[in-house]
């Protein structure tokens, strides 16, 4: 967000789109084409204009957030995951930053993430440490090697080394 609060950035924001929606219900034409130039003039971030879309929207009654994602469709890159209890009993705080390094650097899709944190959580080592993950999301990875299919036939599953 700019140097300003969010409520003031918000605030501006309104009266911009206040002023030109007037001007063009008062027969200005070219008022919505201006706002483009008014909200650039205006100084205010990107940040700014989407907390006041965000604003706009619930006051609305649209839910903020109302995008949601389906188990068909896999966590963009930058997602962040949060563990589930049964994960953060069952990771380390090492292993789990080993596993979000990969995922980071693309070594995992998203997909082979998760395939990597069932296998962890479902292999009874309490807590895992960075030696499993890392064998783990190896082999995930080296079966998998990013097609779906796999996923399906089971990769990565069998016995692990302890």
């Amino acid at each position: 967000m700019s140097d300003q609060g969010p409520n003031e950035a918000i605030r501006k924001l309104f009266d911009v789109l206040a002023d030109h929606l007037e001007a063009w219900l008062e027969g200005d034409d070219l008022a919505l084409e201006a706002l483009d130039q008014a909200l650039q003039e205006s100084g205010m971030s990107a940040d700014d204009i989407e907390a006041g879309v965000l604003a706009l929207r619930g006051l609305a009654g649209r839910p903020v957030g109302a995008v949601m994602a389906t188990v068909d469709e896999p966590p963009g890159q930058r997602a962040q995951r949060v563990l589930s209890p049964e994960e953060q009993e069952s990771l380390s705080p090492e292993a789990w930053g080993f596993l979000l390094s990969l995922r980071q650097r693309g070594s995992l899709d998203p997909m082979q993430f998760e395939r990597v944190l069932d296998r962890l959580a479902s292999s009874g080592v309490r807590p895992v440490g960075v030696e499993l993950a890392r064998e783990v999301a190896a082999r995930v990875a080296l079966r998998d090697g990013g097609r779906q299919a796999a996923f399906e036939e089971g990769a990565g599953d069998g016995e692990l080394a302890h």
